[in-house]
């Protein structure tokens, strides 16, 4: 397969932009964003503070940091904060200043989306009650924008000390808004007037498709679409493809009528996301199953394509408060049913803080940003002039480079779609041409399913390389040399070219030494074991952080504590939002009773349970603690979450509905459940591991 890339660079200008209000630190051109005056690529992942226990609100951030992530997004929910009117409600987890307090003093840059409509899959988009009973919302009425403004006020005075230009640099207004932008404008200056100040005011690019000076537009994409309304495998639509468009027609569809993006509209503003999936919260009629490869296809494909302020939605799931039901459903209007409590979202990092293996990937090409080559951003994105306009056509590599004008960058390949089955591409030649320069990468076959990127023409200490064929890591100096750490591509033999002459890279673990460099090529599976911290390289299994300069690692231990629990079917009991598990079956109950003391010399405790119905709820007495719509016929519980309620009570009610072949629990589930079943077995309680490296 011959594949030609003809590079016609588009001109990097200062911008027309109107998105700060503040001087500080960051900026932006029309091709990438700057911090203190040099090329910066922001990683930023969404984790929502007031969905996770404050006393997990440090570690997690650490670990999203381990994972590359140099930024948190959050959205800032309205009915969380101020439900009644006048009534501001920033305690426990919902206090945004101790959040914010920890942010800062980690020095994890902030991104706040407050709204005032926010939708994360809460009741009413986050609006309360009143305030989604007007008549006219959304818009530029008196009445509604005093209320607005009222609630604004009240979260100004909990965030003013970190509106310092380091530690909230962005604002979000609204979201997924089809109305005309002049509304948001409004909406910008009132914050302005109560004194919000941000180096970024960003808004959703879905589903206008029109670039506005005073906003920053970000983008999105998923890798499934649960909100839609079939009950099917879902079509491919390019959701994994590398490709010049930016947005993707699907996103918002429940609420909305997507449009399509016009070519070149985007072409002139830096290309940023905040809504990357790496993962996606199903819904009741739709339960797709996240794969590895789902889960980091997407962020890939986006990088691959260009963006230079990668946004991940969810990079932490979480679990909603259970003191009222703020899920959306469809008795509050909106189209589709969620969970009243889980909003796991098949995260990079789960709703209990375990790294999965699509975060171990997504963390290799984070570090490459970080570690590797933080100016990646000034690299353009250069295509293949091929046709994307049928999803389904497997005739033709999806592929790009990033490259400078000196004909030095990446080359991008990816042979995978959720849905399809590709064929191997073999002997792949390609020819990159730019600014008069040509060159020829080597041949390789690309493997079914392979997503990978590697350098060509690019100097690492004193030595050009012709190209590398694996996929750069972090790079350090040790001794005099410059250690490189590379991963395999998957089905290509790693090897280096140095003046013509190929060397081969073996995957010892000392490496091969070239001159002033030493290329270390890792095994991709032990390759999502590695760390990069402080400039030294770990190999360490589990979820790993740093904090105060030293090293964490959780991990399961092989410890089993089953024997001392035990889980048994139960007589009926009267207990709450039996309407919320969504299924005319017959209702089962199952006592677990856990030693009240479980969690005393440990860690934490992880239980794993068969699960062959379609939802289950979990009680604490009266008290839904935990709930599952289930998706892969596991269904796992952390007890370090449930801590108060196990001491309090060691006996927790389980209750299950099946699925039936009708009616509302006739779903779609990509991982097969089967029909009319209320199997709920223990398969085991292992401890969880804290360890200090």
């Amino acid at each position: 397969m011959k594949i030609t890339i003809n590079a016609v660079p588009k001109e990097v200008k200062t911008g027309d932009f109107n998105y700060s209000d503040i001087d500080s630190v960051y900026g932006c051109n029309t091709l990438y964003f700057t911090k203190n005056g040099r090329p910066y690529t922001v990683v930023a992942g969404e984790l929502h503070f007031s969905r996770l226990p404050r006393e997990r609100w440090r570690e997690t951030l650490l670990k999203m940091r381990d994972c590359g992530i140099n930024a948190v997004s959050n959205y800032v929910f309205w009915n969380y904060h101020e439900e009644i009117k006048g009534v501001f409600d920033f305690s426990g987890n919902k206090d945004i200043a101790a959040f914010l307090q920890i942010c800062k003093d980690i020095d994890m840059p902030c991104i706040l989306r407050i709204g005032p409509w926010c939708h994360g899959e809460v009741i009413r988009g986050g609006f309360p009650k009143r305030i989604n009973m007007m008549i006219k919302k959304r818009c530029d009425s008196p009445k509604y924008l005093a209320e607005v403004k009222e609630y604004w006020q009240g979260l100004y005075k909990e965030v003013a000390p970190y509106l310092d230009g380091k530690t909230v640099i962005g604002l979000q207004l609204e979201n997924e808004y089809t109305g005309s932008t002049e509304y948001i404008r409004t909406l910008r200056k009132i914050a302005e007037e109560i004194g919000f100040r941000v180096p970024f005011f960003t808004m959703t690019a879905w589903p206008s498709s029109k670039p506005d000076r005073d906003f920053l537009p970000m983008m999105g994409g998923y890798p499934d679409a649960p909100w839609s309304r079939g009950k099917s495998a879902l079509k491919p639509n390019n959701r994994f493809a590398i490709t010049p468009g930016k947005t993707e027609d699907e996103i918002g569809g429940d609420l909305f009528k997507s449009n399509s993006e016009k070519d070149g509209v985007y072409d002139y503003v830096p290309f940023a996301t905040c809504e990357t999936g790496p993962g996606n919260q199903v819904t009741q009629h739709r339960r797709p199953y996240i794969s590895e490869k789902d889960g980091y296809g997407v962020g890939f494909a986006k990088f691959a394509s260009g963006v230079n302020w990668l946004g991940y939605y969810m990079f932490c799931g979480g679990a909603n408060p259970n003191d009222r039901l703020m899920q959306e459903n469809r008795l509050t209007g909106y189209p589709n049913n969620y969970s009243i409590i889980d909003y796991d979202f098949e995260a990079p990092i789960s709703r209990y803080g375990v790294c999965r293996a699509h975060g171990d990937r997504l963390r290799l090409m984070h570090l490459f940003i970080r570690e590797f080559d933080p100016e990646i951003c000034t690299k353009q994105a250069f295509f293949p002039r091929q046709s994307y306009d049928d999803p389904c056509d497997l005739s033709f590599l999806k592929c790009s480079v990033r490259a400078d004008e000196n004909c030095s960058g990446y080359f991008f390949a990816t042979a995978y779609e959720k849905g399809l089955r590709y064929n191997d591409f073999k002997n792949v030649n390609v020819t990159f041409n730019i600014c008069g320069k040509t060159i020829s990468l080597p041949e390789i076959d690309v493997k079914a399913g392979a997503m990978f990127f590697y350098p060509f023409n690019i100097k690492i200490g004193s030595v050009t390389f012709d190209y590398i064929l694996a996929q750069p890591i972090a790079k350090s100096c040790k001794d005099g040399k410059t250690v490189c750490y590379f991963a395999e591509c998957e089905g290509v033999k790693p090897k280096c070219s140095v003046n013509g002459q190929e060397i081969s890279l073996g995957s010892e673990e000392d490496g091969t030494d070239i001159k002033d460099v030493r290329i270390v090529v890792i095994p991709y599976e032990k390759a999502k074991k590695f760390h990069f911290i402080n400039g030294s390289a770990y190999f360490l299994d589990g979820t790993v952080y740093c904090d105060n300069g030293k090293i964490y690692c959780e991990k399961v231990s092989d410890e089993d504590l089953k024997n001392k629990i035990s889980l048994s079917k139960t007589e009926k009991q009267k207990l709450p939002y039996n309407y919320f598990l969504y299924s005319l079956g017959k209702r089962s109950f199952y006592k677990l009773k856990l030693p009240r003391d479980i969690l005393k010399d440990n860690y934490d405790v992880v239980l794993k349970f068969a699960f062959d119905g379609l939802n289950l709820q979990v009680f604490s007495g009266k008290t839904l603690i935990n709930d599952y719509f289930n998706i892969d016929r596991e269904f796992v519980m952390h007890l370090r979450d449930y801590k108060k309620y196990i001491e309090n009570d060691g006996t927790l009610i389980i209750r299950t509905a099946p699925k039936t072949k009708f009616g509302i629990s006739n779903v779609y589930n990509e991982i097969p459940v089967p029909l009319n079943s209320d199997r709920l077995e223990l398969i085991s309680a292992n401890k969880t591991e804290l360890n200090i490296i």
